[in-house]
């Protein structure tokens, strides 16, 4: 992996961790103002929200980069590897365009709500700020699924993402 690419994956990795343990230290924070305190934290549901918004498209480019996304290989299984090869860069492609025909539309829909103009009431922060979020990580995810499919182009083997390879655990047989 490029420089780049690790550099992009480690920011990736800090956006995160950051995103998801904010969520639960807010949560716990709410529950217990809500609980012990009588009062409930605006900010908090708002800065949650936020962090779901970041962690579901940030998320998606960095599942793409380890190739841990969902996939259905039941048909995909029972082919010969060439074919195998095949299905996946053409896979790989159609995902990565319509990672990019999404992220259009993203930004289509953030320039919508930027000219709507409504802000989160308890911070005040522009709806806009928050949405941007989501053109980036689909485009992050094209450019993820664009190199897998140049990967398996170049490649003798079969990939799932630039570095992850399509391989299969050998099941574990114990002797009775």
């Amino acid at each position: 992996m490029s420089a780049a690419g690790r550099t992009l994956q480690r920011i990736e990795e800090v956006i995160l961790a950051f995103a998801t343990l904010l969520i639960a230290v807010l949560t716990i924070v709410n529950v217990v103002c809500r609980t012990f305190l009588g009062f409930s934290l605006a900010v908090a549901q708002e800065v949650s929200q936020f962090c779901i918004i970041i962690v579901c498209f940030v998320g998606l480019s960095y599942a793409a980069s380890k190739g841990r996304h969902i996939r259905m290989t039941a048909i995909y299984d029972s082919l010969p590897l060439t074919v195998r090869k095949l299905f996946m860069i053409g896979i790989s492609a159609c995902t990565s365009l319509l990672m990019f025909a999404l992220a259009w539309y993203a930004v289509l829909y953030v320039r919508t709500v930027y000219e709507l103009g409504g802000v989160y009431p308890a911070l005040r922060v522009p709806f806009y700020v928050i949405y941007t979020v989501a053109p980036i990580g689909l485009c992050l995810a094209g450019v993820q699924y664009a190199l897998a499919t140049l990967k398996n182009v170049t490649s003798d083997d079969i990939y799932l993402s630039f570095e992850k390879k399509d391989e299969y655990e050998q099941p574990v047989t114990q002797e009775i």
